[in-house]
């Protein structure tokens, strides 16, 4: 097994250049007595984890053909290499399984599968994530739900320039180091009490004060100056924040802001309203008068839009028709994503399953636990497996034995305190760990293959938070976790109370709800309100303030801005600059073993199940490969028999599945079960929509921004 790193060298535009062509297909390999072989983009048949099954059309030009092409099919199986920041993958490891060559003589064919073998075994080919989600959603596979809670939180309307204070319970006050001041330590916002008032700090040199947590709070001219020093001031104040409703919430709550009372808009064409002087996603169906809000990926359905009213959540397949008909291209498509059945909620689940690999070397030893006092376990409920309460890191006891996870790498140890080496395998019992747990986002993570000196795992974006539900996905496991309170105080992620929606470029993007300007808070290493992924405050009142518009960095900071593009949450744990010691380096591939895009071939050449090769036209026809001929087949729309393995089904949290029931090749003509056009359609318009989602990301900026 050999190692690798995913990185990017030269100019972002120089990046961006060699990334396209480098994911173009057909592409090509050249062997050491000059011959020449094509292969098209591989029509994925199934994908676990990071294994990929597949078959692909190929062409081989050989002295022995007299270097006219000859068609072929092979299926290979082969591993994936992910770095979802770029999105693109490696294939490689790539074993031939099969080779079918029925446009060659019976004398052609051994030396031609003899050619293939040793030339496209052991071989690395490049493609976009988005071409392979693209070939995923051909047809879509079942997956697997977890038990989540989808209860509503208290929902409040504001009608002027707001902000959510959230406070987990009641605050719980500690003293400030070096001053003769305490803050509220479980709220990741800086609120300072100085005995006999409370200072609210929201960012841009801004502060806010109360006589008690409930407010009422007003914008504070005066601020004690030693309170003041707690944060780092910025140069450019940002004007029109003396004027804000501070609204702190001591329970799961999310805020609305409108400019004003609520005006209403008609989504184009349907009988549907929209709020249009909000950043949130509120809705109103005519028809039935029912008001609908989208919150952490949720939908909750109301009586009215403010006041007292009871919220009730809606599968997000079991929404109006009218949601599932908004336009791709209206203000409101950003929710689609949350409306299964849209093809824009079958490429985000799609997208869900696609993991985050690495390779790791396993004489790692840098992980280490701080506990707040001595390591202090709790069974976990029907299995047998203990958690760690008293430390933000995720540690577990199974048996003798000690696992932790960090940063999307198992780690065991024989005692709770380490010392820690890089974990080869994680107990089955792991994996079991239910979403009442707060470390129920650790069994996304894998542990892939291993080698004596290298483990390779991934994770999907379910450890970030992002779960599947109802065909779409939704953000946190909606189960509220005791924190740890002692002499630190370690939170648990929330589902509520940070505005999350999602963006199919960036995953799950926080912001908070105000209409008048946009502010930055910075909150530095250590504890975590989201774990992984997110923003983590200090213990003590460090918060360092500037202006930065609409842009959320969750790399130990976190910057928050108004309006509806925000941005990543799911930065590549691995490329960490505290992680990149621990992963291993892949040595470089030797250029016959490197698949290199080939120029001037089109990527119309397509494989049925059979291993019978065809070529679509410019004008949508289908042309058949027989007796080195393009000819045009009589029997597309023919259905024929087959033999057909069972439908794997995901396995469970492992963020894979079977794209295509598998079907057992025959060397007979046809393809198996039904007519081959809408295979072969089906499989061709997965490319041209690979090939348009691949120039999105690149319109959207490629490689996010850490």
């Amino acid at each position: 097994m050999r190692k690798f790193t995913l990185s990017l060298l030269g100019p972002l535009v120089l990046f961006f250049a060699a990334w396209v062509e480098a994911t173009e297909w057909p592409q090509e390999l050249s062997a050491s007595d000059g011959s020449v072989v094509l292969i098209y983009q591989p029509q994925i048949e199934t994908f676990s984890g990071n294994n990929l099954e597949g078959r692909a059309a190929v062409s081989v030009k050989s002295a022995a053909t007299g270097n006219a092409p000859v068609f072929g099919a092979i299926w290979i199986v082969a591993e994936l290499d992910i770095d979802r920041d770029t999105r693109t993958a490696i294939i490689r490891d790539v074993e031939v399984t099969d080779v079918r060559f029925s446009d060659a003589s019976d004398d052609e064919r051994a030396a031609l599968a003899a050619l293939i073998e040793s030339n496209v075994g052991g071989t690395q080919m490049r493609i976009s994530v988005d071409q392979l989600l693209a070939d995923l959603d051909a047809q879509s596979g079942e997956f697997e739900e977890v038990a989540l809670k989808h209860e509503a939180p208290e929902i409040i309307l504001s009608r002027q320039p707001a902000m959510l204070i959230s406070v987990d319970g009641s605050p719980v006050f500690q003293d400030i180091d070096g001053s003769n001041y305490q803050r509220v330590v479980n709220s990741p916002f800086l609120i300072v009490n100085n005995g006999s008032r409370l200072y609210l700090y929201i960012g841009s040199n801004a502060w806010y004060q109360a006589g008690e947590i409930t407010g009422p709070w007003s914008y504070s001219k005066s601020v004690p100056a030693d309170i003041q020093s707690l944060v780092e001031p910025t140069e450019d104040s940002e004007q029109g924040v003396d004027n804000l409703r501070i609204v702190v919430a001591t329970q799961p709550s999310e805020l609305v802001v409108s400019d004003g009372p609520p005006r209403w808009a008609p989504v184009e064409g349907m009988d549907l309203l929209y709020m249009e002087n909000t950043d949130s996603n509120a809705f109103l169906e005519l028809s039935t008068q029912k008001y609908y809000l989208l919150l952490s990926g949720r939908w909750f359905r109301g009586e009215g839009i403010s006041g007292e009213l009871e919220w009730v959540h809606v599968p997000n397949d079991e929404l109006p028709e009218p949601f599932s008909d908004i336009p791709a291209d209206s203000v409101n498509a950003a929710v689609l994503s949350q409306v299964a059945g849209t093809r824009q909620a079958r490429e985000a689940v799609l997208d869900n399953t696609i993991p985050q690999t690495a390779a790791i070397d396993r004489s790692d030893t840098s992980f280490s636990v701080e506990y707040d006092g001595e390591p202090d376990f709790a069974p976990i409920e029907d299995i047998k497996v203990q958690y760690a309460k008293n430390t933000t890191a995720s540690v577990f006891r199974y048996g003798n034995i000690y696992y932790a996870c960090d940063d999307g790498v198992w780690y065991m140890g024989n005692s709770a305190t380490g010392p820690w080496r890089v974990a080869a395998e994680v107990p089955d019992a792991i994996y079991q760990i239910p979403a009442s747990n707060p470390h129920h986002n650790v069994t996304y993570v894998k542990v892939y293959d291993v080698t004596p000196k290298v483990v390779y795992v991934g994770y999907t974006p379910a450890y970030y938070g992002s779960y599947y539900y109802s065909g779409a996905i939704v953000y946190g496991t909606g189960w509220y976790y005791n924190p740890w309170y002692g002499p630190h105080y370690y939170r648990r992620y929330p589902t509520w109370g940070f505005h999350v929606a999602y963006n199919p470029w960036t995953g799950w993007g926080f912001g908070v709800s105000w209409t008048n300007g946009p502010f930055r808070f910075t909150f530095t290493r250590h504890g975590g309100w989201w774990g992984v992924g997110g923003y983590r405050p200090y213990p003590r009142p460090y918060v360092h303030a500037g202006y930065r518009k609409t842009n959320i960095n969750i790399n130990n900071t976190i910057n928050i801005g108004g309006g509806r593009n925000r941005p990543e949450t799911r930065p590549n744990l691995y490329d960490r600059p505290q992680n990149r010691a621990r992963n291993a380096q892949r040595p470089a591939v030797s250029d016959n073993r490197l698949a290199r895009p080939a120029t001037g071939a089109k990527n119309n050449v397509l494989t049925d199940r059979s291993g019978n090769i065809y070529q679509r036209g410019q004008d949508g026809s289908w042309n058949r490969r027989d007796n080195g001929q393009w000819k045009q087949p009589s029997n597309l729309d023919r259905a024929s028999g087959s033999r057909e393995v069972p439908r794997l089904s995901q396995p469970s949290n492992s963020g894979g599945f079977n794209s295509r029931p598998q079907q057992w090749p025959s060397s007979s003509g046809g393809s198996y079960g039904g007519a081959t056009r809408p295979q072969l359609e089906r499989d061709y318009s997965a490319r041209q929509q690979g090939v348009q989602r691949t120039q999105n990301f690149q319109r959207q900026g490629g490689r996010r921004r850490r």
